[in-house]
């Protein structure tokens, strides 16, 4: 069943399209959120944080976009959100951030933030699909470089080296292309 169906269903309200959804991609939920919580929580942990999505997909399915690229990538971003929810919970001073993640401060608005996400997925399109897929799995999906340079059949070190020239490239790029002045607030860790 496509995605776009499923998704007017969930919309509609039907409890059958989350039952195809929760099918489709609890694994794919599950993975991401054990990359970002790791073994510093338990099972059920995890477990919890995996409906936590699926039941914020079901509650805010009014508001999914019927142009959204994806429901998978929708749903990739509430489980990275509800596992550093969950890890602020249950260690507030605990963060998962890399030493040279790129991270916004003092936001101010909601537009504001739609503006920055606009610039950056604008920066991450120029970049080239190996490039943006690594950046993606490192940044957005939490995964570690040595599952993706096995994933993608390379040493380690490229990989960490493409993301390195990958954070120089979008810093440029948001700088020559406008988004830096407009977003000043994007530095380094």
């Amino acid at each position: 069943m496509l995605e776009a169906t499923l998704l007017h269903q969930l919309k509609q309200g039907k409890q059958s399209a989350l039952e195809h959804l929760i099918d489709m991609y609890a694994g794919y939920v599950s993975k991401i959120v054990r990359n970002v919580i790791g073994s510093q929580m338990k099972n059920e942990d995890v477990e919890e944080v995996v409906s936590d999505v699926f039941v914020l997909l079901w509650t805010h399915a009014g508001q999914i976009r019927e142009d959204s690229k994806t429901i998978k990538s929708y749903l990739a971003a509430i489980a990275r959100n509800q596992s550093l929810k969950k890890l602020r919970e249950h260690a507030p001073r605990m963060y998962p951030l890399d030493d040279d993640i790129l991270i916004v401060e003092d936001s101010t608005s909601a537009f504001a933030e739609s503006e920055q996400k606009y610039f950056l997925e604008w920066a991450l399109s120029l970049m080239s699909e190996l490039d943006r897929n690594i950046f993606v799995r490192y940044y957005f999906l939490m995964e570690k470089t040595a599952d993706i340079a096995e994933q993608l059949q390379m040493n380690e070190s490229t990989v960490r080296s493409r993301l390195s020239r990958g954070r120089d490239y979008l810093r440029q790029v948001l700088r020559d292309g406008g988004g830096y002045d407009e977003n000043k607030n994007i530095r380094n860790v």
